[in-house]
């Protein structure tokens, strides 16, 4: 796990990586590419909308994601996420630019609001691709993008930064075909006084559970990161099946209780539900997933042991592979 010397030790690297790299704000080529847009169609529905836009001047296409002033002042999840636009990872979301204030007419209103504009990932989420193709999908390509995950977790571990919201969803398909970690609105960094995030149904820890106040208080954000990756892993793997359903039963089963202390007998169980072959999930893959979810935070495998695990280094496809079969796959 990150001991308090690990945090220290990266602590110096984020800020030199955010002292270093110059925001797109901050140069004024791109400003007015940035800023001329032609707003095409909204791309999500969640709480704070994402708006596919395309630049006037340099014709790329962006994808803008609107957060509403509250009151007077910007939206605290805005101000929140702008701090990672420092990241640069080929599997983190790449901010280009944002504003904090900006008049908007909506609805014959004139409101302000304040955007973030990233990368466009034009063939969505990782949610909507695997049960559309989950057919296509094999093995081999599941710890293709698993191992992606793993690497942008791991640069975000190291740039101490701990997402906490971390699912399917949030993970886009970029136009090079590789996994992209994006909404940090409710992202953590080591120091802040508080954590926002209360994680996502199903893709949370036991520890968010833990507090009577309902105020998260976990005390390792990273290794809550590896729960929601092994949550993912599985989704990955079993084609859009949740592992378990958090507080609710299935057919009368607790699977959450099966997972932690009749672990036989969840797996059995999930190869009935899904009427596979019991081969299906081998050793080496519940050996792996079973010690990314452990309930004690504290007991979790770290990004290196999951790196050193066999399922992790068995057959991946290369760069040139993945782009052939992700084009088959999309018919693109």
């Amino acid at each position: 796990m990150f001991t308090t010397e690990d945090i220290a030790r990266t602590t110096a690297k984020f800020d030199e990586v955010l002292a270093k790299r110059p925001l797109a704000h901050e140069n004024t080529e791109n400003v007015a590419a940035y800023q001329s847009l032609n707003v095409i169609k909204r791309l999500s529905k969640a709480k704070f909308p994402v708006y596919l836009t395309s630049s006037k001047i340099n014709r790329q296409n962006y994808a803008m994601k609107i957060f509403s002033f509250k009151g007077d002042k910007p939206h605290p999840y805005f101000k929140n996420e702008v701090r990672f636009a420092c990241l640069k990872c080929p599997n983190v979301i790449n901010i280009v630019y944002y504003e904090n204030e900006k008049d908007t007419l909506y609805k014959g209103e004139l409101k302000k609001v304040s955007y973030v504009l990233m990368e466009y990932a034009p063939y969505g989420d990782f949610f909507d691709f695997v049960t559309k193709h989950r057919e296509d999908i094999d093995e081999k390509l599941v710890r293709s993008y698993f191992r992606q995950l793993i690497h942008g977790i791991e640069y975000l571990h190291l740039s101490k930064v701990a997402h906490l919201d971390l699912k399917p969803e949030n993970l886009l398909l970029g136009a090079d075909f590789n996994m992209k970690i994006a909404d940090f609105d409710l992202s953590y960094v080591v120091g802040d006084p508080k954590i926002l995030s209360r994680g996502t149904r199903y893709y949370r820890g036991p520890e968010f559970f833990k507090s009577p106040d309902n105020e998260p208080k976990l005390s390792n954000p990273f290794a809550s990161d590896i729960y929601a990756a092994g949550i993912i892993l599985f989704i990955l793997k079993s084609g859009g099946i949740y592992p378990h359903s958090e507080n609710n039963t299935l057919e009368g089963i607790d699977l959450v209780d099966l997972m932690y202390n009749n672990n036989n007998e969840f797996w059995r169980k999930h190869c009935e539900i899904q009427e596979r072959d019991s081969s299906f999930y081998d050793r080496d893959f519940k050996e792996l997933f079973n010690t990314m979810v452990k309930y004690n935070p504290e007991e979790r495998c770290t990004i290196g042991d999951i790196k050193k695990s066999r399922w992790y280094n068995g057959p991946v496809y290369s760069p040139v592979e993945m782009q052939r079969r992700m084009k088959k796959i999309l018919k693109v």
